[in-house]
C-alpha cells in the first residue's frame, strides 16, 4: 500500500534512508524539522510503502524553488533491500511523478547514491544521467590546522549573521554545477537550512577579512561520530587564495575535537576546484552519487 507519510513513520523513514546511504548524516530531529518546515510553495509530498503493516519504502517529491527555471521538480525514493524487485519502487515512483505533474512540474531530477541495480532500474524507466561525482570520506583527526592568508581569519559560523551567510551562499551557489541554476534562493528557505538541528554552528566555519566581511564558508552537519560537509564556497572576488581550504580545515578540526571520526561529502565531476581542495585535504573515494533527470 502506498500512502502519505505520517509523523509516526519518521523513525522507519530515517532507518531506510540511512541503510541506503552510509554517507548520509541525519538525525531523527533533523528529519522531523525538515518535514515540518517545508515551504508550501514547494508543493512537497512524502509517501511510504507499507507491506504487512511495516514501512518498507519511502519517497518524496516537490518543486525546486531555488531556481528561475520553470517547471523544475525533484523526486527521490528508497526501498528496503529485502523488499526490492517486487514492484514497490514502481508504485512509489508513479505516485511521486503523478504528484509532480499535478503541481505543474515538467521535468524532474533525482540525487541518488549510485549502485548498478539502482541505475539500471532508473534508466529502464526513462531517466538519464545528468551529473555524477564521487562520494568521499576522511578521518578529520588527520587534518592539519587551518592557515588562512594574511588579512583573513577563521571564525565559527555562530558568530556570523544569517543575512551575511545568505548573501555569500547565494553568490557561490550560482557557480555550483547543477541540472538547473540555483539562481533564486529565497531567504526564508535558506533560514530553514540554517535552523537544521544537525547543522553544527561551532564547527561550521566562516572566513572573514579585516573588515569582518564573509569571504568563504564551510558548513558541516554532525550526528554522533559522523559528519557530513554541507555547502562550501568562496565569494567570487576572493577565490584562488585558499580560503575554502582554510574553512574546511577548521570545520574538520573542530569536528575531530567533538569525537567525529568520519566526515563525508561529494562534488560533481565538473566542480574541478572543489574536488582539488578535497584531494589536498585527504578525502578518499568511497562511492559515487548521480543526478538523474527525466521529462514529465
Amino acid at each position: 500500500m502506498i500512502r502519505e507519510a505520517q509523523e509516526e513513520d519518521f523513525d522507519a523513514i530515517l532507518a531506510l534512508l540511512l541503510a541506503a546511504d552510509d554517507a548520509r548524516t541525519l538525525s531523527a530531529a533533523g528529519l522531523r524539522q525538515r518535514r515540518k518546515t517545508r515551504p508550501e510553495r514547494a508543493q512537497m509530498i512524502d509517501f511510504v510503502a507499507e507491506l504487512d503493516g511495516v514501512v518498507v519504502g519511502t519517497g518524496g517529491a516537490g518543486l525546486q524553488i531555488d531556481t528561475t527555471t520553470e517547471g523544475a521538480g525533484w523526486a527521490s525514493l528508497t526501498v528496503g533491500r529485502e523488499q526490492r524487485r517486487q514492484g514497490i519502487g514502481d508504485a512509489l515512483g508513479s505516485s511521486l511523478l503523478d504528484h509532480l505533474r499535478a503541481v505543474g512540474a515538467t521535468s524532474a531530477s533525482s540525487l541518488v547514491r549510485w549502485s548498478d541495480e539502482g541505475e539500471a532500474w532508473a534508466l529502464a524507466r526513462g531517466w538519464s544521467r545528468l551529473l555524477t561525482g564521487p562520494v568521499i570520506a576522511l578521518d578529520p583527526r588527520s587534518v592539519p590546522e587551518p592557515s588562512p592568508p594574511p588579512g583573513f581569519r577563521c571564525v565559527p559560523m555562530s558568530r556570523v549573521a544569517a543575512e551575511a551567510a545568505y548573501e555569500a551562499v547565494k553568490e557561490a551557489a550560482l557557480d555550483e554545477p547543477s541540472p538547473v541554476p540555483h539562481d533564486a534562493i529565497p531567504f526564508d528557505d535558506f533560514l530553514r537550512d540554517w535552523e537544521d538541528p544537525d547543522l553544527d554552528f561551532e564547527a561550521s566555519t566562516a572566513v572573514v577579512d579585516e573588515t569582518g566581511s564573509l569571504a568563504a564558508f564551510a558548513f558541516i552537519n554532525i550526528v554522533g561520530t559522523r559528519g557530513q560537509h554541507g555547502f562550501t564556497g568562496t565569494v567570487r572576488e576572493h577565490r584562488g587564495r585558499g580560503l575554502a581550504t582554510a574553512a574546511k580545515r577548521r570545520a574538520l578540526r573542530v569536528a575531530a575535537e567533538r569525537g567525529v571520526t568520519r566526515v563525508t561529502t561529494s562534488n560533481a565531476e565538473e566542480n574541478a576546484a572543489m574536488r582539488a581542495v578535497n584531494r589536498r585535504l585527504g578525502f578518499e573515494p568511497i562511492g559515487e552519487v548521480v543526478i538523474l533527470g527525466s521529462d514529465l
